[in-house]
């Protein structure tokens, strides 16, 4: 008799193994949102910044496109920097300032270029900032003398490893910086690239 006792199922047994299995998985369907949550908004992220990578490129070759085409109209002299940002913009012989140019590239991205001249001087008071290009006087016919023993204010010594640039002067181009700025609903990219035009 004693054996049939503990061969009988226990009678409740089923309802908490039920309640712990559907705890645990509760639990894993919510590690699971929570991981394609995750991913979502990652790769979301990554398709933008991509986005936004590839329109400030686009930006860049519209400007270096357009210093090609009036490449022999550039301003020779030195600009003077007097506080305003677009005292040194880019900007050919009679006084017509290249840029800013600006364009929508589709789905609803502004894209903002500025070339800057990189031949100018700091006018009276004024000093460097974040905002100022690299400054490299002289260039063709410039102002400014002659050769440099090093890199200019604001420039790394390798612009681009696969260029070299001269410091004697006297190169017969003009160095410009552009900086292309790519926004879409609040976030944004910017590529800055420094070009050497030879007429």
């Amino acid at each position: 008799m004693s054996l049939l006792k503990f061969n009988r199922p226990r009678e409740g047994m089923a309802l908490p193994l039920a309640l712990v299995f559907l705890l645990f998985g509760g639990v894993l369907v919510a590690v699971a949102m929570y991981v394609v949550v995750n991913m979502h908004s990652t790769t979301e992220e990554s398709v933008t910044h991509m986005e936004l990578y590839n329109a400030a490129q686009q930006g860049v070759e519209k400007a270096m496109n357009l210093l090609w085409e009036n490449r022999k109209e550039l301003e020779e002299d030195a600009l003077t920097y007097t506080g305003n940002i677009e005292d040194i913009y880019a900007r050919l012989d009679d006084g017509t300032v290249l840029g800013p140019i600006t364009f929508t590239v589709a789905p609803g991205i502004s894209v903002e270029v500025k070339i800057f001249d990189c031949n100018y001087v700091l006018g009276s008071g004024q000093s460097f900032s974040d905002e100022l290009p690299p400054q490299w006087p002289g260039g063709s016919g410039g102002s400014g003398s002659g050769g440099y023993l090093g890199p200019p204010s604001g420039t790394s010594v390798i612009i681009d490893p696969s260029r070299l640039f001269s410091f004697g002067g006297g190169s017969g181009g003009k160095r410009m910086a552009i900086r292309s700025k790519a926004e879409k609903e609040g976030v944004n990219a910017t590529i800055e690239a420094m070009v050497e035009v030879i007429p």
